[in-house]
């Protein structure tokens, strides 16, 4: 059976192409006759932009799998909830903590970061489902849940707050969860931006499948990681986790804040592996794989 994986949201586009960019992540799985949206992007207009040049209904979408609470990932939920019109309600797959008050902080002044509110309507066009387990979501793809095991380096951003006993602090974002597409070739890593660690979520899918680990897409927040760090992650993935192919996006090497120091992510793992393993992943990409 072929999987096609389309990215519907992201910071970058190619030249000359219709869709829209933004800071943000959003992918379609198509598998069978599911239609699986895994996060919405920041901007509803945009992901509703995107969608129709693509010629994609929100009354497509079978169901929908959040990565986590940000609202680079959510921010475009309610727009899309209220354009879909079909009655059947939309089966949502989240971690608990997906709605939880999230702030981002940057020296005085604080912003909204979580989960946008939902109006009744809107919430009565969902099926919840919440979970700190892996949850299946068909029969070949399924979430890591949360991911508790970070030995290597995580990717908590330092602005992105939370609350705790009543005081606002760094936030671990224990909600991050990504998918694993299990295909014939081996396991496929689609993340929303890996703040559990690219390289725990790549133990927990290496231990738990025991399967080699054939590609990762999606944002790896890596963007605050320094070379060397980089370089440890790509010794990792190359001497422990069978070399994937790397579709990388989002938060890999972007941040929407001009000021910060970012480090060129990509850019050092192009040098190391080459553009043949290190594959873009602008909005409108398609990736195709085979599953049983």
């Amino acid at each position: 059976m072929k999987v096609q994986i389309l990215n519907l949201y992201s910071n970058e586009k190619e030249s000359g192409s219709r869709l829209k960019n933004d800071h943000g992540q959003s992918f379609l799985i198509s598998i069978g006759d599911e239609q699986i949206l895994f996060d919405l992007g920041q901007k509803s207009h945009m992901l509703l932009h995107n969608m129709t040049e693509l010629k994609i209904s929100p009354d497509d979408i079978t169901k929908l799998v959040l990565s986590h609470g940000h609202r680079d990932h959510t921010g475009g939920l309610p727009g899309f909830l209220d354009k879909r019109i079909k009655k059947e309600t939309l089966p949502l797959f989240a971690h608990p903590d997906f709605r939880e008050e999230k702030i981002a902080k940057i020296s005085f002044i604080k912003m909204p970061l979580g989960c946008p509110d939902l109006t009744q309507e809107q919430k009565e066009k969902l099926y919840v489902q919440l979970s700190k387990e892996p949850q299946q979501i068909t029969s070949c793809l399924k979430t890591t849940g949360e991911i508790i095991g970070r030995n290597e380096k995580d990717g908590v951003e330092p602005i992105a707050m939370h609350w705790e006993d009543g005081k606002l602090v760094v936030d671990p974002i224990l909600d991050d969860l990504s998918l694993v597409l299990s295909t014939r070739e081996g396991e496929v890593i689609i993340a929303g931006c890996a703040h559990s660690g690219i390289l725990n979520i790549c133990n927990y899918v290496k231990k738990s499948t025991k399967k080699k680990i054939l590609a990762i897409i999606g944002g790896t927040h890596m963007v605050r990681y320094t070379p060397q760090e980089v370089i440890h992650v790509a010794n990792q993935l190359e001497n422990v986790y069978d070399c994937p192919d790397l579709y990388l996006n989002h938060c890999t090497d972007k941040l929407p804040i001009p000021f910060i120091k970012k480090t060129k992510t990509i850019d050092i793992l192009k040098k190391r592996f080459g553009q043949e393993k290190v594959k873009n992943c602008y909005v409108g990409t398609k990736i195709t794989f085979e599953c049983d």
